[in-house]
């Protein structure tokens, strides 16, 4: 929590910058987006087990919208919220069994980001920022068993978010964005200890002292809106002015 408190602070003390410089907000827009890739979890005791396989294309699909402020040097601010569906794949195979077990760790949430992003002269654009993830449930599920295992994780856990692509269509007021986005999690999301009965009848009770770090690769695709602007008023004030 502490590395994301200082990336917020030091995109905020940036802005602060830009603004002392000139670089007073300019448009303000809003959002939506969608997008579309793979997860895994980086799990060390799977990893060097022999008898188990993650299935590295794992889908990911997240739907939001963003509100954001673009400056006049082409660095803006946004804040996003996103619906997520996180799977993650696996295959356990049982010493002298040569069938495999399917199992998917599935994991639905709320994703909450901050993100600063620099756009180019041709539409290019790079953005940076932490993500928040609020858990709403995880299910795994194993030789047609669905288990709840929900109580077995935190019930959020923060990432570092780094995301670059270009806008297709660059409009007076509309922007069509299209991108690659990569959130990681350095810090283990199970929890310690694992409450009793948590991964029974899954492929992950081998494990005692199972770690998982989540990483999510999506391509993203967002139709931005230049809904308004600051101004300056007759009394030299900012305000903020809406298009018709």
């Amino acid at each position: 929590m502490k590395r994301i408190l200082i990336i917020a602070t030091l995109i905020i003390m940036s802005l602060q910058t830009m603004a002392q410089r000139g670089g007073e907000p300019n448009w303000i827009s809003i959002a939506g987006k969608v997008g579309f890739g793979s997860t895994l979890m980086f799990c060390e005791d799977v990893k060097n087990d022999d008898n188990a396989k993650q299935i590295y294309f794992s889908p990911a699909l997240s739907v939001g919208g963003r509100l954001g402020v673009v400056f006049k040097d082409r660095v803006g601010v946004s804040v996003e919220y996103l619906s997520s569906d996180y799977q993650h794949k696996y295959e356990f195979t049982a010493p002298g069994d040569a069938k495999a077990r399917n199992t998917n760790l599935r994991i639905k949430a709320s994703d909450l980001l901050v993100l600063a992003r620099y756009t180019g002269e041709y539409g290019f654009y790079a953005e940076l920022g932490p993500k928040i993830t609020f858990v709403k449930s995880i299910e795994c599920t194993e030789a047609e068993q669905t288990y709840t295992q929900t109580d077995c994780f935190k019930s959020k856990y923060n990432s570092i978010v780094f995301g670059f692509g270009f806008s297709p269509y660059n409009g007076e007021r509309i922007i069509v964005s299209l991108g690659l986005r990569a959130a990681y999690c350095s810090k283990d999301i199970v929890l310690k200890p694992v409450p009793e009965g948590g991964f029974s009848g899954t492929g992950f009770t081998q494990y005692p002292n199972l770690q998982m770090n989540p990483f999510s690769a999506q391509v993203m695709i967002d139709i931005n809106y230049h809904f308004a602007r600051f101004g300056s008023a007759t009394c030299g004030k900012q305000k903020i002015i809406f298009f018709k």
